[in-house]
Parts: C-alpha cells; structure tokens; sequence
C-alpha cells in the first residue's frame, strides 16, 4: 500500500488547537473508524463546502451581469408628478427673523 503521510503540528497555548486536540482524544470512535478517517471526512467536507460557495459566488456574478446588461435597454417614466400636498412650505415669523439674522451674521464676516 503507497502512502501519503503529513504531520500536524498543535500549539498547546492556542485555544483553538487545544480545542481540537481535546475533541480528537475524545470523539466518538465508533462512529468514526479512526481520527486519520475523521479527518479525511473533515476535510472533504470543506472542499465541497469550498466549492459550494466558489459555485455561488459565480452564479450570483452571472446574476448581476444578466440584470445588468438587462437593466441598461430599460426606460422609466412616470406619468404623474410628484405631489408636494402636505408639506407646509411658508415659515413662521420665528423662522423668517433666525433666517435673516444668520443671513447678516454672514455678511459681518466679510
């Protein structure tokens, strides 16, 4: 039988690997044949979740270039204008008297 070997080194003051060392002493070894097989499922798991996303991310660009390409022969008009009803657009004497005292403030700086 031919094999491939690789070591694997854990840093025992990181968190994270000693999580994993911790769960690779401890995982269900009749579930799993062995943490070599355990690892090897792990990562084909993330090769096709890897892939999985790679596939998404080029689809959803195909996406945009479509809507795109079909967005530019669109034009949009709208036949009615806007309606201003409902907003008061005449000021108080209050306002209209801060509106020309900061108008004159503006002109003292020259």
């Amino acid at each position: 039988m031919s094999e491939y070997r690789i070591n694997v080194r854990f840093n025992l003051s990181d968190t994270e690997h000693t999580a994993i060392i911790d769960y690779l002493n401890s995982f269900d070894k009749e579930k799993y044949k062995s943490r070599n097989q355990f690892i090897i499922d792990a990562i084909k798991l993330a090769i096709a979740y890897e892939e999985e996303q790679t596939a998404d991310d080029e689809l959803l660009e195909k996406f945009r270039e479509i809507l795109k390409e079909e967005l530019t022969n669109i034009s949009v008009v709208t036949s009615v204008a806007p309606s201003s009803a409902g907003i008061d657009m005449e000021l108080t004497e209050e306002q209209k008297l801060k509106n020309d005292a900061e108008a004159l403030a503006f002109l003292d700086m020259f």
